[in-house]
């Protein structure tokens, strides 16, 4: 199965080169831009309709940051039944077991964050045994990396108890992510294989909203 693997589009969604024949589409979130519920909405309700003609079978939707329309409660999964809608579930597709998380580490005022602590008992509600587990945000030490704010020195900003658990508990075959944007000079777009996971950052936007990258495809 041919799957192709975005996030972080941030209303630049048309601009993506669609691959051809892909079975299934995973999007990790960030569909939007703008922090304001209000505001949010007609932006969120561009890219679902956007999303939802795709010719593609399954299309799979992880809420972001961005995404304050819809943990509003502004729009609702049902609207969009063409979209699975995974906000900390699971699903299966031919054979495969799916499960989508959005929360993010406290930053600021934006949708799905959580202290790190507070995240760290989340993940523990993972389920082992999945073959793509899809995160709106990084675990720590892959693909992670931005400068700091105070230093300028490049750090890595993932959970680190998100990385404990998937690869100590979970282990799934994929970890798919987005959240953090490539930056002069850091790319965090791309590939990470390591202990058995292929960990994926699909974001296509750099930080400056621009979109630099088309996504990735897998086959799973």
């Amino acid at each position: 199965m041919k799957c192709w693997l975005v996030s972080d589009t941030h209303n630049r969604h048309s601009e993506l080169h669609i691959p051809e024949g892909i079975d299934l589409v995973i999007h990790c979130g960030d569909e939007s831009e703008s922090r304001q519920e209000w505001r949010n909405e007609p932006e969120a309700r561009a890219f679902f309709e956007w999303y939802s003609a795709l010719e593609i079978a399954t299309k799979i939707f992880v809420p972001g940051n961005h995404s304050t329309a819809i943990e509003k409660g502004l729009i609702r999964p049902e609207e969009y039944p063409q979209v699975h809608f995974l906000i900390h579930q699971e699903m299966e597709c031919n054979g495969l077991k799916i499960f989508g998380s959005p929360y993010t580490p406290q930053f600021f005022d934006w949708a799905y964050m959580r202290s790190r602590e507070a995240l760290g008992l989340i993940w523990q509600s993972l389920p082992a045994g999945v073959d793509i587990l899809i995160t709106h945000g990084p675990p720590k030490g892959a693909l992670d990396v931005t400068h700091d704010r105070k230093s300028a020195k490049p750090i890595h900003v993932g959970s680190q108890s998100l990385m404990r658990h998937v690869v100590n508990r979970v282990q799934p075959k994929i970890h798919a992510f987005g959240h953090i944007h490539d930056e002069p000079g850091i790319a965090n777009f791309g590939v990470l294989e390591r202990d058995g996971i292929t960990f994926v950052n699909c974001a296509c936007c750099d930080n400056r909203n621009q979109l630099v990258n088309h996504g990735i495809v897998l086959h799973v």
